[in-house]
């Protein structure tokens, strides 16, 4: 049996898992994805990084939370200056003052990789259900990749963090809550969590197109934020970003109301030419056609309606602690913030 188990690799699960192996549990971390850092999203396309999830790193309000300077110290994020602009209801675009933001030159997922150093994780494995056990905890799962090695069908844990996204934390207890009053009431919390969904359009382009945004750009790129409008929710110069990038790629952000009209359907290059129809018409003419194009959808891409706590907790059950941004909101800084108390919860039950 594990010390804990942390289900989510994003950055609140890195936390708590980098937290809780500092004071000596033996702890394990299972994701369903391939890699790192769940919104905290890289891509590749041969040599070129593409963030398609978090698009940036702000300025932490508290700075005993800040991550910042650990990772600008390591070279694995930069500052970033970018042209902003905004996109007003009349079609204009409205200059903005530029603002520091702080970016990772070979993808943001780079971020999770650091957080991730020394911890042992089981990548493409899915947890379905979640049991409580006398002493602990049972978390079934399945591998999702016939190309790693076998894994178990279920891990056993005296403690358990769930740093996956709400709707999916709730489907974990599914099973085991109409026999477990505790974990219903734990259930019911986490269904009043919302998520607007995003699809993200990304495009590549000629450098001189791209460039030359309106004339108003630098070398430090530009960002556009819709405001509101029916599409466009927010769109950069991505490869601004890179130290030697190899080609311009920009990155379209949709709506959460185009995202929640869009996102369960199967044509998705339809999608994004839509995506980009609408938002050339707004920019650039040059925006409706990319040399290639991707799309992606994130069902849960930011929080609507947080839990309006730091995180999912009742004393009842001591050794289940849910994490995430979802609970207070505040993006990074509040998944970090909810980690750090995940992991304290924890170490404080395993006493």
């Amino acid at each position: 049996m594990e010390d804990v188990v942390v289900i989510g690799a994003g950055i609140s699960g890195l936390t708590a898992a980098h937290q809780l192996q500092q004071v000596g549990h033996r702890v394990v971390v299972i994701d369903k994805s391939r890699g790192l850092g769940g919104r905290l999203a890289t891509r590749r396309r041969g040599l070129t990084a593409i963030d398609h999830g978090c698009r940036y790193l702000q300025p932490f309000s508290d700075s005993t939370l800040s991550c910042l300077p650990a990772l600008l110290e390591t070279g694995v994020l930069q500052p970033w200056e970018p042209k902003t602009f905004v996109l007003e209801a009349t079609g204009s675009l409205k200059a903005m003052p530029t603002e520091t933001l702080y970016i990772a030159p070979q993808g943001m997922s780079a971020v999770a990789k650091a957080l991730a150093s020394g911890l042992a994780i089981h990548y493409h494995w899915r947890a379905t259900a979640l049991t409580p056990l006398p002493e602990g905890w049972r978390i079934e799962g399945e591998t999702l990749s016939s190309d790693r090695q076998e894994q178990p069908s279920s891990i056993e844990a005296k403690a358990v963090v769930v740093a996956i996204p709400a709707p999916q934390a709730a489907a974990l207890m599914n099973r085991a809550a109409p026999q477990n009053e505790d974990l219903a009431k734990l259930m019911h919390q986490l269904q009043n969590v919302e998520f607007d969904a995003v699809i993200t359009t990304i495009a590549g382009y000629s450098p001189d197109e791209s460039a030359n945004l309106l004339a108003q750009t630098s070398l430090g790129g530009w960002m556009v934020d819709g405001n509101r409008q029916s599409v466009l929710r927010w769109a950069a110069l991505d490869s601004s970003k890179r130290t030697d990038p190899q080609e311009s790629v920009v990155v379209m952000h949709s709506s959460a109301v185009f995202a929640a009209n869009n996102i369960d359907r199967s044509d998705l290059e339809s999608v994004g030419q839509e995506m980009l129809a609408a938002t050339a018409e707004s920019l650039a003419s040059w925006l409706s056609s990319p040399t290639w194009m991707q799309v992606h959808r994130w069902r849960y891409g930011f929080v609507q309606q947080p839990l309006g706590s730091p995180v999912l907790h009742s004393p009842a059950v001591s050794t289940l602690v849910g994490c995430g941004d979802w609970c207070s909101g505040g993006n990074v800084e509040g998944a970090i913030a909810s980690g750090r108390q995940a992991a304290q919860l924890i170490a404080t039950a395993l006493e």
